[in-house]
């Protein structure tokens, strides 16, 4: 029995770190005590959720799995915390609400295992111990926002679970009249119901025309605004947590995007968040949201929640970015996390 099984098996109300302890699964993955996401190669959404195992196991006391929805094709949108529960700041880092995105997965999951690392091992952050830091800040990963579309951009229709799965992409295939299904695939940005996730939340959803009217592998932006189970995920836990911070990553161009029309405050606080980033990453800064199609998580968090918000765009070239970029992208965001908690604990 693998550890879909059980995924579907198991209420979403449970935490996923109490199913693998009934289901008895090992502490970890590859080779050794590696986890995959260390290795510059295409990272699966079965590989996340082995090396999610594995540092469950190896530090359980710090941190909490769970589930925060079930996607179409079967698999679950996976969360880790970390820090305080009850503290009343808290932070959420994604990756891979799109697609074909997903070296972002791995830089989330290095990110957290750099901070359970730091951690365990009582280590500071600019003189502040990463301890305390966590008493202060509860914080969220989302590696995998999407991860039907991931398995669909990795694997083609051999990444598709069930068989209504593919049938489904092959007519959404035939109305965006591709030529060639492997490359079709190959770049698929959306969910496995064919919606663009990052146009599906209610930042300007009902002025944004995608051009594109029905489900395709980029840019439909839905029925409705959160009208995807992986979108209203996010948005629940963002109006359930009230999230003091939020980070996007996303693919390619080292810009980060931090501006949609907050004023006053709100303004003050997102612009310093941005220009902490930016120093960080080297990666400039892009405040002209005209030129973005809007109904983005990112301005939604802004807009209708009041957040400092930021997209991070890693990476060079086209989208998949190759995975031989892997430690660039690493060396330049390893410490974003730390820094965000810092900047809130310092405040």
């Amino acid at each position: 029995m693998d550890a879909l099984r059980y995924f579907r098996m198991g209420c979403l109300a449970y935490s996923i770190s109490v199913l693998w302890c009934f289901a008895g699964f090992a502490s970890n993955t590859s080779e050794g005590d590696a986890y995959f996401f260390e290795s510059s190669k295409m990272y699966s959404y079965d590989e996340m959720t082995d090396d999610i195992k594995g540092l469950d196991a190896a530090y359980g006391d710090s941190i909490k799995v769970s589930s925060l929805a079930s996607t179409y094709d079967g698999r679950e949108v996976i969360a880790v915390s970390v820090g305080n529960e009850a503290a009343s700041d808290k932070v959420l880092i994604t990756g891979a609400i799109h697609a074909r995105e997903y070296i972002t997965s791995q830089l989330v999951m290095m990110q957290l295992h750099e901070l359970l690392e730091m951690e365990a091992k009582g280590q500071s952050y600019k003189d502040v111990p990463v301890a305390d830091m966590l008493d202060d800040t509860e914080i969220y990963f989302i590696p995998m926002l999407n991860p039907d579309g991931v398995a669909l951009c990795q694997f083609g229709l051999d990444g598709a679970n069930n068989k209504s799965t593919r049938q489904m992409i092959y007519t959404i295939y035939e109305m965006d009249g591709a030529v060639e299904i492997s490359d079709y695939l190959e770049k698929w940005k959306a969910n496995a119901r064919g919606v663009d996730l990052n146009r599906n939340f209610n930042a300007d959803w009902e002025e944004y025309n995608d051009g594109i009217h029905h489900p395709s592998a980029d840019h439909f932006k839905g029925v409705k605004p959160e009208s995807e189970a992986e979108s209203k995920a996010v948005a629940d836990l963002t109006r359930e947590k009230g999230f003091s911070r939020t980070i996007s990553y996303h693919t390619q161009g080292e810009v980060i995007y931090w501006y949609y029309k907050q004023e006053g405050e709100l303004y003050e606080v997102s612009k310093s968040f941005a220009d902490m980033a930016s120093k960080e990453t080297g990666y400039w800064l892009d405040a002209n949201y005209q030129g973005l199609d809007s109904g983005g998580y990112k301005d939604w968090a802004i807009q209708a929640m009041g957040i400092p918000s930021l997209t991070i765009e890693v990476g060079n070239g086209s989208s998949p970015v190759d995975p031989s970029q892997l430690e660039t992208i690493w060396e330049e965001n390893k410490d974003i996390c730390l820094a965000t908690l810092y900047d809130i604990y310092t405040e």
